[in-house]
């Protein structure tokens, strides 16, 4: 089969990730990948390694900062340019299926349209607010989509009250494959921690929903309980280009609670496996929904027990008191000292190895392979 698969970004976060995965997936199977992303980035090379064609068209992707009068008007242009090359592709590469991955990208349903061509939808994302753009994507899904993949319950219940058919809506787990990166940078000496330093990490984009201002807040209750005289904090990620101002915003706040000698920020991290090397816990701080965290998976996977916040796809990883614990949203203090109980060695061993053979279990590859197999042969 000769597939066009379109991407919102080229970085190698969570959905990036996924997407690398099912192109991945695709090759293996013997089809034919022509990708399109809307930029350059370290996901380019990845997917170039796995034989696939990529492209980088201006694919007009749809943000919050979009969802203007003007946004959309500068999106109505990206999305024509874009259109006229995407035609040209269908026709030069004779496609037969069109594949979108996440909400983002909206010109994959027009052109699947205007083409009469099978659409795959893959949604990762929980946008309940602002109420006009989750019911302006939820039409788009609703007329654009003939298969709607969505990776967790929580994304089921955010769209599925916005479609008229929802017998063309699936939920896929994301899978993890095994562990098999090394460890090339060791982050404790880099930082020059005491080997019986507990370490707390947080990994995702530097952005407003991911809650690296309440992580701090954290860190600070955490500090002053004081139980646990070496403990540091490591924060993971880069902000979307245009959004470096949330990274100055999070430095201003380190300063201000006192907390430069025991935060450490290492910024892009490429290979996941060093920063989970010398993790001990995992926070997951989102102040909004998130749809299935796949550092979540992740952390798991490496034996690191998580501590989330109780909302969104989370609540469908995490075993309470099992293999992590849920933290309130809004409560510094409280979350603190629920993190503190599980600080224990003993503690956060028993729940590491739980948290392994779950996402071994109900998170595996093999298990989001035959499924997303299954969707595309169909």
């Amino acid at each position: 089969m000769r597939i066009l698969l379109l991407h919102s970004s080229s970085d190698l976060y969570g959905a990036s990730r996924i997407f690398l995965q099912a192109v991945t997936l695709l090759r293996k199977q013997g089809h034919h990948c022509v990708v399109v992303l809307s930029n350059k980035g370290s996901l380019e090379q990845a997917l170039e390694e796995v034989g696939a064609e990529v492209n980088i068209v201006n694919l007009g992707i749809l943000r919050r900062k979009y969802f203007t009068i003007a946004g959309l008007l500068n999106r109505m242009q990206k999305w024509r340019n874009a259109s006229n090359e995407l035609n040209s592709m269908i026709l030069t590469h004779q496609i037969e299926l069109i594949y979108s991955n996440t909400a983002a990208v909206l010109i994959g349903a027009w052109v699947a349209k205007k083409n009469k061509l099978k659409h795959i939808w893959h949604i990762h994302e929980i946008i309940e607010q602002p109420k006009l753009l989750h019911q302006f994507l939820g039409w788009q899904m609703r007329n654009g989509a003939d298969q709607l993949i969505v990776v967790s319950d929580a994304v089921a219940k955010c769209w599925e009250s916005a479609l008229s058919d929802k017998t063309n809506l699936i939920r896929i787990y994301n899978g993890i494959e095994p562990v098999v990166q090394p460890v090339t940078i060791d982050y404790k000496k880099q930082f020059n921690l005491p080997d019986d330093a507990i370490v707390l990490g947080l990994a995702g984009r530097i952005h407003v929903i991911k809650g690296q201002p309440y992580f701090l807040e954290i860190a600070k209750a955490l500090k002053q309980l004081n139980q646990f005289s070496d403990l540091h904090f490591f924060i993971a990620g880069e902000p979307y280009p245009g959004q470096e101002y949330l990274l100055d915003q999070m430095f201003d706040l380190i300063r201000a609670n006192n907390l430069e000698a025991s935060v450490h920020y290492l910024g892009q991290v490429d290979e996941m496996s060093n920063f989970y090397a010398a993790t001990d816990l995992l926070v997951v701080s989102s102040i909004q929904p998130d749809s299935l965290p796949t550092v979540i998976l992740e952390a798991m996977q490496y034996g690191i027990p998580v501590a989330a916040t109780a909302q969104g796809g989370a609540l469908e990883m995490v075993q309470d008191n099992a293999t992590g614990i849920f933290i309130p949203l809004d409560n510094a203090t409280l979350a603190a000292e629920k993190i503190q109980a599980i600080l224990p060695a003993s503690i956060r061993q028993q729940m590491g190895a739980a948290g392994k053979e779950r996402v071994a279990t109900y998170f595996s590859q093999a298990a989001f392979e035959k499924n997303m197999l299954t969707v595309f042969e169909n």
